[in-house]
């Protein structure tokens, strides 16, 4: 795989793969540092706007699946596996859909970790602006929920724009090439 993706691009993506969990596992345990000692485990950043606040997710997104945490480390396990085994047997896929599936690898390892050490994930971005604005009572997130959410949008508007069949599947081969496969084990008896 390194070979036909080159030395360059392979280190290029691997220190982003590193530098995204870097970022969202020290931007989890200086959040909760800090939020440890406020005595009401909340800190008002932009009055209305944005608030760190300490909350511990047992479940997937916006709370689903809580208390099945067993079954989450396994699924995003296999996730993270497969992704990594598509970007191996994908080289050749382009920058923006290698880099949001990278993305999206360092977002789910980095929740996975934490629900393999801490039995929960660490939220704590609050989007009170939502709730301000339009009434809206959002989940509390993380830094590895955002790189989740660009990665996958970096995928989709790939898929939407310059993803090809190929890209993903053989292409299928006609009736024609058929035909002069034959025609060439003929010509040769």
């Amino acid at each position: 795989m390194i070979k036909k993706l080159g030395i360059k691009k392979f280190l290029a993506e691997l220190l982003l793969l590193i530098a995204v969990l870097a970022i969202d596992l020290l931007s989890k345990s200086l959040v909760f540092a800090f939020l440890a000692d406020k005595k009401s485990g909340r800190f008002e950043l932009i009055d209305g706007i944005f608030a760190l606040q300490e909350a511990h997710n047992f479940g997937a997104s916006f709370g689903i699946f809580e208390g099945k945490q067993t079954m989450l480390v396994v699924l995003t396990a296999v996730v993270m596996i497969a992704l990594v085994a598509l970007l191996a047997v994908k080289p050749k896929l382009p920058t923006l859909a290698r880099s949001g599936i990278i993305l999206i690898i360092g977002g789910g390892v980095g929740n996975l970790v934490d629900r393999i050490v801490f039995g929960y994930v660490r939220d704590f971005i609050d989007y009170t602006f939502l709730d301000t604005f339009f009434g809206i009572d959002f989940a509390i997130g993380n830094i590895a929920d955002i790189f989740l959410l660009v990665g996958t949008f970096m995928v989709i508007i790939y898929i939407i724009f310059q993803a090809k069949e190929e890209d993903f599947f053989k292409p299928k081969q006609t009736k024609n090439h058929n035909e002069a496969l034959h025609n060439e084990v003929k010509d040769g008896e």
